[in-house]
């Protein structure tokens, strides 16, 4: 992962709500397809490249949370794009990954993870290898979404980004 979730305030706003048609049916789902619904619920977006070399997008809402947003099950997976063709992906996840903690308190962080994913069964949360915690929401789209849902997605993995980050936070040294 090429970033660490941070709490700082962004200096853009989001987008208003109106800027969407919320019952716009997205078809496919891709990096340019869900940038509208992303820019209502984030203050800053940008394209970048996954660890695999695939197109994602870093955003940043209003309340400074940096997450990750990638594709998969990408019909073109092993194809070339042709010029001038959006790419059509079946799902994507978005994903907030914070500094390792130290392992002198895994008994208590173990037990804070426990706790929050009990209270969020929609959300995947944990360390990676290098005790580094993360949450990851995926979102299933084979025939499209819409713009709506898309909004709502987003401003709830950030709810819960937010909420996990509250649940991480104590065990960081003050």
């Amino acid at each position: 992962m090429a970033f660490v979730a941070l709490a700082v305030p962004a200096a853009a706003q989001p987008l208003p709500l109106d800027t969407i048609d919320q019952t716009d049916l997205i078809g496919k789902v891709n990096e340019k397809s869900v940038l509208p619904a992303l820019s209502v619920v984030t203050a800053n977006q940008l394209n970048t490249l996954d660890a695999q070399g695939n197109n994602a997008l870093v955003a940043t809402a209003a309340n400074g949370l940096k997450f990750e947003v990638n594709f998969r099950a990408c019909d073109d997976a092993e194809a070339e794009i042709p010029e001038g063709t959006d790419r059509h992906c079946k799902a994507m996840y978005m994903i907030s990954v914070w500094e390792a903690l130290s392992p002198d308190q895994e008994a208590d962080i173990q037990t804070a993870l426990s706790a929050f994913l009990k209270d969020n069964p929609a959300i995947n949360a944990g360390r990676l290898s290098d005790g580094a915690p993360y949450i990851v929401r995926y979102v299933i789209a084979d025939y499209g979404t819409k713009q709506g849902n898309l909004v709502s997605e987003f401003a709830n993995f950030i709810r819960s980004a937010t909420d996990f980050q509250n649940t991480v936070s104590p065990f960081y040294p003050q």
